[in-house]
């Protein structure tokens, strides 16, 4: 009986270490970094003012280069994490802002870009361009502001 008893548990805590092993990958894979243009000369940005751009609040850079966002449809996870890790928000809050901008009128919502291919592409080429992508994504040419440095 107590030999059942040792394997049983050596059995639910292998069980354990794999489950902890699996969700830490996916949440490793689903990190963000946020990319700006290399024109633009900001080394921090505090997450008020993160959320004003991404709200389409804020219209110009620092220097006067008007901002262009990008992002990735709400349904896309790696969206879902930038925006509760960067903005500290929910990504239908954001949806709501941006429906109310474009029904009244008041304003556009970003552009909508489909992979972190054009994601990146769109912010090598657009003057002004904040936008991100995965952690584990290659990048050069751009300027990246670090994990949680916002």
């Amino acid at each position: 009986m107590p030999t059942v008893f040792k394997r049983s548990r050596l059995l639910c805590a292998c069980v354990f270490v794999v489950c902890v092993g699996v969700f830490a990958s996916i949440n490793a894979y689903g990190e963000t970094k946020l990319l700006i243009h290399n024109d633009i000369e900001v080394e921090k940005l505090d997450t008020t003012y993160l959320n004003q751009i991404f709200a389409m609040q804020v219209r110009k850079w620092p220097n006067g280069t008007p901002i262009q966002v990008f992002v990735l449809p709400s349904s896309n996870p790696l969206h879902r994490d930038f925006v509760v890790n960067h903005l500290n928000t929910q990504a239908h809050q954001l949806d709501r802002i941006w429906n109310r901008m474009l029904f009244t009128g008041t304003g556009k919502p970003p552009a909508l870009v489909q992979s972190e291919t054009e994601m990146y592409s769109k912010l090598l080429t657009t003057p002004g361009a904040i936008g991100y992508v995965s952690t584990a994504y290659p990048v050069k040419d751009s300027e990246v502001l670090g994990e949680k440095q916002q």
